[in-house]
């Protein structure tokens, strides 16, 4: 019936937005946490280990699984009170190796050679559940709280000297993300029946930062950015085994001519206002020029030029 109605693209199609938008909340506010996977693998084992261990249904296991996520959220945003940019990019990554690591020798969930086992989940209700949360994302993008992200990552101070608690706006940015991401992994642990500490290394965080890129930061390109690099492998076989490659070309060109991602919203690209504040530099700079260059009119001495 074709390659996208197929149960496994449409499940992979739906945790790949569900992960983005995970990503898009934090990087808003200008919090560089790349420990998702280690939130999505807080939210698999546990919603997992609710089903199988406890006999809790499964819808409830993944609620207790998207708020676990977030929770998990909470030592980081207090971190990112201290360290910012890069360190805090790192801090994240190596948190998230350690969950990893942590769930590796964790025996109750079967250790480095899985847990499985787990109720299924049909790919259809996945497809609504990530539909449902790109409406709360649009509707939170949108909001006050949207906005009030929005400032914080392009400025923090000014956002401060504005009456915004930058503090409060991180911490809920981060645990909108942990949500996101503890909610795709309590579906992607329901739905394949079987998850692994590998499931959860490294190359998911490229992956999710490849589709934020390629979309731009807005929720809507979250879900074109991960639709795009999640399809086109499946559609052309030949770039089935060479997905990576094609993920870095991609990202080579859209960082050549599309650095705000395919859909950037309403916030300029930060190479465009880097140019428009030069060129009004250059004007000021003109004006000055041309007013220290020009001679006092007669009669007026000492009156100051001013040039519009």
């Amino acid at each position: 019936m074709g390659v996208l109605l197929a149960e496994p693209v449409q499940a992979l199609l739906a945790i790949n937005a569900l992960l983005t938008l995970s990503l898009l909340f934090p990087f808003l506010a200008g919090v560089w946490s790349l420990g998702l996977p280690g939130f999505m693998a807080v939210g698999a084992y546990s919603a997992a280990y609710l089903t199988l261990a406890m006999g809790v249904p499964m819808p409830v296991a993944i609620v207790a699984g998207t708020v676990l996520g977030s929770v998990v959220t909470l030592p980081f945003g207090l971190l990112a009170l201290r360290i910012r940019g890069i360190y805090l990019a790192i801090a994240t990554l190596a948190a998230a190796e350690l969950i990893t690591l942590f769930f590796s020798h964790f025996e109750l969930t079967g250790g480095v050679m899985g847990y499985t086992g787990m109720p299924y989940l049909e790919a259809r209700w996945l497809l609504l559940v990530a539909l449902a949360t790109l409406g709360i994302s649009g509707w939170v993008y949108h909001s006050r709280l949207g906005k009030a992200m929005k400032a914080v990552g392009s400025d923090p101070i000014v956002a401060a000297c504005n009456g915004i608690n930058v503090a409060y706006i991180q911490l809920i940015s981060l645990g909108i993300g942990g949500a996101f991401a503890g909610l795709a992994g309590a579906c992607f642990a329901h739905f394949y029946s079987f998850i692994a500490p590998a499931n959860f290394a490294f190359h998911r965080t490229v992956d999710i930062l490849m589709f934020l890129v390629t979309g731009g930061l807005t929720p809507l390109g979250a879900l074109v950015g991960s639709a795009v690099l999640t399809l086109v492998p499946q559609y052309v076989t030949a770039l089935e085994r060479w997905a990576p490659a094609f993920y870095g070309v991609i990202v080579i060109v859209m960082m050549a001519w599309m650095p705000a991602g395919l859909l950037p919203g309403n916030r300029l690209p930060r190479w465009h206002i880097r140019q428009r504040t030069q060129a009004t530099a250059r004007r000021n700079f003109a004006r000055r020029e041309v007013a220290d260059a020009t001679p006092p009119v007669p009669g007026d001495i000492g009156a100051t030029r001013r040039v519009p």
